[in-house]
C-alpha cells in the first residue's frame, strides 16, 4: 500500500508544484464528477419508480431471479441488513444500466425511457452522457491488485488480466488486495470510475465463480455474474 500524498508534499507528478496547487485540484474535481454522476443515477431510478413500478416488478421477477428457488429467495431476503442494502443498489443498477421491460412495445429498456424523459427528470447533460455509457461497460470479475485507502484503488480484469487504476476515496476503504469483485468500470474524461454495484465473492468461490463466467457468453456475462452472486446471498456465505 502507497502513503497518501500531504497537501504540501511536491505533487507526485513532478510539475514542481505542491500536490495541493496541482493533482490534488484534479482529484477533487472527479470525485465531485463521480457523486453527480451517481446522483443523477439516483434521479433515473426515483422517475423509473414512480411511472414504471410494475414493470420493475416484473424484470426483477423474471430476469434478476431467474432460476431461483422459493428457498433461495427467502435466503436473499433473510440475508444481513448491510449485504441487503447491497442487493439494493445492484439490482437497480443493472435495471437501468441493462435492464428491458419485455411487455411493452419494441422492447423498451428503461435506459431508453430515461433518457427520453432526462429535461422532465431534471438531469444535466454530463449526467444524461454518464448514462448513456452504462450499457457500454457490463460488469466484469476483477481481482483488487492494491489499494491505497482514502484515495483508490486498482483491479485487474480476471477474464482479460486489463488493469485499470480507479480513483475513489470510499470505496478504497472497502476493498483489499486479493479481493474479488464483480463491477461496472466505466471510462468518463479519461479516467476510469465505478458505477457504484459491487458483487463481492468469497475467496472459497473464486475459482468457481471465475469459471462460470469465463463459460458464458459475453453479452449475459453482467447477469451471469449477478445470479452468482445472488446465490451466495441466498447461502448466507
Amino acid at each position: 500500500m502507497t502513503h497518501k500524498v500531504q497537501r504540501n508534499a511536491p505533487c507526485p507528478c513532478g510539475s514542481g508544484l505542491k500536490y495541493k496547487k496541482c493533482c490534488m485540484l484534479k482529484v477533487k474535481d472527479e470525485r465531485n464528477c463521480r457523486h453527480d454522476h451517481r446522483d443523477g443515477v439516483q434521479h433515473a431510478l426515483v422517475w423509473l419508480n414512480q411511472h414504471y413500478r410494475p414493470q420493475i416488478d416484473q424484470w426483477v421477477e423474471q430476469a434478476w431471479f431467474q432460476g431461483m428457488s422459493e428457498a433461495q429467495r427467502h435466503g436473499v431476503a433473510t440475508a444481513d441488513a448491510q449485504i441487503r442494502a447491497i442487493h439494493d443498489v445492484n439490482v437497480l443498477e443493472l435495471l437501468l444500466g441493462e435492464g428491458r421491460f419485455s411487455d411493452m412495445e419494441g422492447e423498451a429498456t428503461p435506459l431508453q425511457l430515461v433518457l427520453e424523459h432526462a429535461e422532465d427528470i431534471g438531469l444535466k447533460d454530463n449526467q444524461v452522457q454518464y448514462l448513456r455509457q452504462l450499457p457500454e461497460y457490463p460488469l466484469r470479475l476483477f481481482r483488487v491488485q492494491k489499494c491505497t485507502a482514502g484515495e483508490g484503488f486498482t483491479v485487474v480484469d480476471a477474464l482479460t488480466d486489463d488493469t485499470y487504476d480507479i480513483r475513489d476515496a470510499m470505496a478504497s476503504r472497502m476493498f483489499e488486495a486479493g479481493e474479488v469483485l464483480g463491477l461496472r468500470v466505466i471510462q468518463v474524461l479519461g479516467a476510469w470510475e465505478t458505477s457504484g454495484a459491487i458483487y463481492y465473492i468469497p475467496e472459497a468461490y473464486h475459482e468457481a465463480v471465475v469459471d462460470e463466467v469465463k463459460a458464458c457468453e459475453s453479452e449475459s456475462i453482467s447477469l451471469v455474474l449477478a445470479q452468482c452472486w445472488l446465490r451466495l446471498v441466498a447461502a448466507h456465505v
